[in-house]
């Protein structure tokens, strides 16, 4: 029995499949079919036989098998790589749906921050999830195309966070003033000092080795964990961790002495600045690589 069957099986113990009689050679070569035309789809992506068969499982439910064959199954392999964290999922998750994300949130969130804030957000909770629960593509029943089911997503949940973030904006704002003091946040806000930053962060970024760039992208435009990034580029999580750590602590340098140079600031507000400067690194990063 096939890896493939013996998992669909095995997840599908209470569902449709052990209602109905199936010939074992029949219902394999017909799950069989199913995982070909994803992997076709996606003949980069290396989704084990296992994996895909608990996720035809989950789909199926209490549905007839052969439903099976109406999903968007070329979708769902996708879906079943980014939740299994295979190699280059990710990067091909970002490729073709980064886009839809971003249209999506930007109807229901004005632009600046707060949309690129949502839009790594709705990557992070499809592709990774949060605290007690996992990644939502690990919930997609292939009804739908992707193309469709991840805009109805994105929008509930940019809604959600459009409503809390209110409050806890302003006091994250009033503990930023309190922390470094109304003139360095003041000063952080005026145009020329913002021509200044913006173009630190972009030459600090283009002398960062490529690998870390990589790094940086899929841990902030791609919403990817350590663990999904180190899987990708055969890295553990630990030194995926640590060159993210490394990197930003040579650009905070990198932009500290471009900053100092032309800038004119005592050196206590100066020092207070940096520390804005830092606690908006990871959004400025962002909005860079999505340019590039």
């Amino acid at each position: 029995m096939s890896a493939l069957l013996r998992a669909f099986r095995a997840a599908a113990a209470t569902g449709a499949e052990a209602r109905t009689t199936y010939d074992t050679e029949e219902l394999a070569g017909f799950l069989g079919a199913l995982y070909a035309r994803g992997r076709d789809a996606h003949p980069k992506l290396r989704v084990g036989e296992d994996a895909f068969g608990r996720c035809l499982a989950r789909c199926a439910g209490d549905r007839p098998l052969r439903a099976l064959d109406d999903l968007a199954i070329e979708d769902l392999y996708l879906a079943c790589a980014c939740v299994e964290h295979v190699r280059g999922a990710g990067a091909a998750f970002e490729a073709d749906y980064a886009k839809v994300i971003n249209r999506a949130v930007s109807r229901v969130v004005a632009a600046g921050h707060d949309r690129e804030d949502a839009q790594q957000r709705v990557r992070q909770h499809l592709l990774v999830g949060t605290s007690g629960t996992g990644p939502a593509l690990a919930k997609y029943p292939g009804r739908v195309t992707l193309a469709k089911w991840i805009p109805v997503v994105a929008i509930r949940l940019a809604i959600s966070l459009n409503r809390s973030d209110t409050a806890e904006r302003k006091l994250r704002h009033k503990a930023v003033a309190e922390a470094v003091g109304a003139s360095p946040e003041d000063l952080l806000m005026r145009a020329e000092l913002r021509r200044t930053v913006e173009p630190a962060v972009a030459e600090a970024l283009d002398r960062l080795e490529k690998r870390d760039r990589l790094i940086l992208r899929l841990y902030l435009v791609g919403g990817m964990s350590t663990q999904a990034i180190g899987t990708s580029l055969g890295l553990s999580h630990q030194a995926v961790s640590k060159r993210l750590a490394k990197a930003r602590e040579s650009l905070l340098e990198d932009i500290r002495r471009r900053v100092a140079e032309q800038l004119k600031i005592p050196e206590t507000d100066f020092s207070s600045l940096m520390r804005v400067v830092a606690s908006q690194l990871d959004v400025n990063i962002s909005r860079l690589l999505r340019r590039k």
